[in-house]
């Protein structure tokens, strides 16, 4: 979904906290009552990052190549790296640790010359020329601190090839606060996690100026959540990045070797209706984050932070499309040192007994300036009826 901006440089560079964070208040919540409790919440502390990282946020992840393999958004550096930034738009770890029940460790990450991490979306040769000449540690070209961002929004797995499809949003930011402009969605595929991820090179461009765009700012947000499930990829979009008023998530599937194909892309239209036609899509749900199949409850499940506030938010449903239940309060999370907690994600690949246990991490501010935490915390989920635990 659209980001929460916090102003965090003097140069009021603006950092975008990433996707998953509910960043409007939920319109409704009717619905039938969600098929779970929740019979424990246990902390297990930060998510280890490298010490070079003041902060980033978003932790989206997926198991990919014998790795858990997170995605994150804007990243501080505590030092320039070899293009002299100390922003970047994304960045990325991996672990071989698949055991998250005391907390997670072993992470890598891809370092450039200078020991610093790097992105994992590729900039086009435009986007780098621009980015460098307004890059506030160097600037040549005003406004400085204007940049092209690549957000990552989702990352699943296709297992017919055992490649990786990534969503992201591509933004135009310019200083100030909230100063931002999303300008359409998109995936990339990763082959091989010792290669970078390719972008799309549409021709012609679906956006004009950038070719690998598949949705326009007129569209849903595609990318927000996504899953593969019977040989099927399903992608939610929440929000219309032009109506900061329109929350609702709409649901797409496509085969996911074709994922990169627009044409074959089909939008849950209602009333058990499928439209070639992005424009009958409608919403689904409110709210965001991450949905898995979680073969415990025999359900879907959404998982997502409230808008100003501590909580994070639980849904369930027996399909994809529905029909979603009320939104329940999972857990409330750790106080930030300022603004809201933001970006709540489950981890599926973590899922113990089926799912009876996820694990779900969420990011806050912490004091030290420019920087955040991302933390992880473990539920235990009950069935309807069930003993309790």
């Amino acid at each position: 979904m659209r980001r929460t901006l916090l102003i965090l440089l003097p140069v009021l560079v603006v950092v975008a906290l990433t996707p998953g964070c509910a960043f409007l208040p939920s319109s409704s919540n009717s619905g039938p009552p969600p098929d779970l409790s929740i019979s424990q919440v246990k902390d297990l502390g930060v998510v280890p990052t490298n010490p070079d990282i003041l902060g980033r946020d978003g932790a989206l992840s997926t198991l990919f190549q014998g790795y858990s393999v997170w995605l994150y958004g804007d990243t501080f550096l505590a030092k320039p790296d070899a293009q002299d930034r100390t922003l970047l738009s994304d960045s990325w770890s991996f672990t071989a640790d698949l055991s998250a029940q005391g907390g997670l460790s072993g992470f890598m990450e891809r370092l450039d010359s200078t020991g610093a991490p790097t992105m994992i979306l590729p900039e086009t040769p435009a986007e780098q020329a621009y980015n460098q000449a307004h890059n506030v540690n160097q600037c040549e070209e005003q406004p400085c601190g204007a940049r092209w961002a690549l957000w990552p929004s989702s990352i699943v797995v296709n297992p017919a090839n055992n490649s990786a499809l990534i969503f992201y949003m591509v933004v135009m930011a310019q200083p100030g606060a909230f100063n931002f402009q999303g300008i359409g969605t998109s995936v990339a595929t990763w082959q091989n996690i010792q290669q970078q991820p390719q972008r799309l090179a549409l021709n012609p461009p679906i956006v004009s100026g950038h070719r690998d765009l598949m949705f326009t700012e007129n569209d849903p947000e595609f990318g927000t959540a996504a899953f593969v499930r019977d040989g099927t990829l399903y992608v939610y979009g929440c929000g219309i990045l032009t109506n900061s008023f329109d929350i609702g998530c709409r649901l797409a599937k496509v085969n996911p070797s074709s994922a990169q194909d627009r044409n074959a892309w089909t939008f849950f239209a209602g009333n058990g209706n499928w439209s070639s036609n992005v424009s009958d899509a409608v919403p689904v749900f409110n709210g965001g984050g991450s949905v898995s199949w979680n073969s415990y409850l025999q359900r879907y499940v959404a998982v997502y932070s409230q808008v100003f506030s501590r909580n994070v938010m639980i849904r369930t449903a027996p399909n994809p499309e529905g029909p979603w239940s009320r939104e329940v309060v999972a857990f409330v999370a750790m106080q930030p040192s300022s603004g809201n907690v933001y970006d709540a994600h489950a981890h599926s690949e973590y899922d113990l007994n089926g799912g009876q246990t996820i694990f779900v991490s969420y990011s806050r501010a912490t004091p030290a300036p420019f920087s955040s935490e991302v933390r992880l915390v473990s539920l235990n989920l009950q069935r309807p009826g069930s003993p309790a635990q």
